[in-house]
């Protein structure tokens, strides 16, 4: 018999993703994964065969604080946040904004 050890370990990032049905998910996804090492989020297209990704802390459909499992194909992109790296053992911290608002501030 053979034991999986299952980590809590979570290095997360901020997203929003644009389904081909035209809806909107806001929320996190987990970099760590068991299969492959990831270090970005478009590795999570590319690297992994998995057809679903979790969404955790979503935001969708006006409902807020959700847990999602979206199947690749359903996607039509991705947008990561920058610099919103959350560890497990880390506070979140403050957003300096999106790369347009820095931008347009610049």
């Amino acid at each position: 018999m053979s034991v999986k050890i299952i980590t809590r370990r979570i290095d997360a990032r901020k997203v929003t993703i644009k389904m081909v049905d035209g809806s909107l998910v806001q929320g996190k996804v987990n970099l760590l994964h068991d299969d492959a090492a990831v270090q970005r989020v478009s590795d999570i297209f590319t690297k992994l065969s998995d057809p679903f990704i979790v969404v955790f802390d979503a935001t969708a459909e006006g409902k807020s604080g959700r847990v999602l499992i979206l199947n690749k194909r359903n996607v039509a992109w991705v947008s990561p946040e920058d610099d919103l790296r959350l560890q497990e053992d880390e506070a979140p911290t403050g957003s300096r904004g999106s790369l347009m608002d820095r931008l347009r501030k610049s």
